[in-house]
């Protein structure tokens, strides 16, 4: 059975991988936007409907209260250690910390990717503050996934083709891959530049004929799956995909196979 036939009967996908590279976890911080079922056990039974087997997360308290943020991605990582990757979050304004809270992650709290948001933070992704990021997820081979957003003076994606040149060991997450038409062509230019650049489909405006578009132009090896649940509904996200009119193969490498690849790679370090 194709993939967009079983979607259509409502049933999950069993023989697919499914990896969803860009979630969170957790209510946001003084309620600024509402979200119904923040919480991890929601989060499995959704992931189960839709057959989703992988979810990498890190908490909405991450830019304010970042340890206590990492802290309760850990205790969902404790609770469903197959189902969650953990994302480490630090704030680029106290760089002294950086380190020693990466370390805790990884070595104690078993995080595998670094989330970061230069918009929340208001700090520029290629400032100095966020250095130590890049040198510790290369010398960690972990991937780092980052939000960004298309002529902003924080992570426009053309930014990030920079870092990913002095760190070409590092796997880096477009995440919204520029947020808007213009972003997801510059998003696009910056992939093509930088071999270790991904797209990241999170987002309610990426299309599927976005998608198939992103194919045509960078190859669905370059693509991840996300979803940015549960702020938004997982089903929308997930639908863009399984009907772009892009070959099964291709559906399944940015469904899960791509993520895979770079989750891996980070795990056996």
């Amino acid at each position: 059975m194709q993939i967009k036939e079983a979607v259509e009967k409502g049933l999950p996908l069993k023989d697919v991988l499914v990896i969803d590279a860009h979630a969170h976890l957790g209510a946001t911080v003084d309620g600024w936007m509402y979200i119904p079922t923040p919480d991890a056990d929601t989060m499995i039974k959704v992931m189960d409907r839709m057959g989703v087997d992988k979810a990498c997360i890190g908490a909405c308290l991450g830019s304010p209260d970042y340890r206590r943020g990492n802290d309760l991605t850990a205790e969902a990582l404790k609770k469903y250690p197959e189902r969650f990757i953990g994302l480490a979050r630090v704030n680029p304004h106290y760089p002294e910390d950086i380190r020693p809270e990466l370390e805790r992650c990884f070595d104690l709290l078993g995080m595998r990717g670094i989330k970061i948001h230069p918009t929340s933070n208001d700090y520029p992704v290629d400032g100095e503050g966020y250095q130590e990021v890049w040198k510790f997820a290369s010398e960690r081979k972990a991937f780092v996934l980052s939000h960004t957003w298309h002529d902003t003076p924080t992570c426009s994606p053309g930014k990030f083709v920079s870092i990913a040149k002095k760190y070409p060991g590092v796997p880096i997450i477009l995440g919204h891959s520029g947020g808007q038409g213009k972003g997801y062509q510059e998003a696009i230019k910056a992939v093509r530049e930088g071999p270790n650049l991904y797209l990241d489909l999170t987002g309610s405006l990426i299309t599927g004929t976005w998608v198939e578009r992103m194919v045509e132009a960078v190859g669905a090896e370059r693509i991840l799956y996300g979803t940015d649940f549960p702020f938004i509904d997982p089903f929308y996200e997930f639908g863009k995909v399984c009907y772009a009119r892009i070959s099964e193969k291709d559906k399944e490498k940015i469904l899960g196979l791509n993520a895979a690849k770079i989750i891996r790679r980070a795990t056996e370090n």
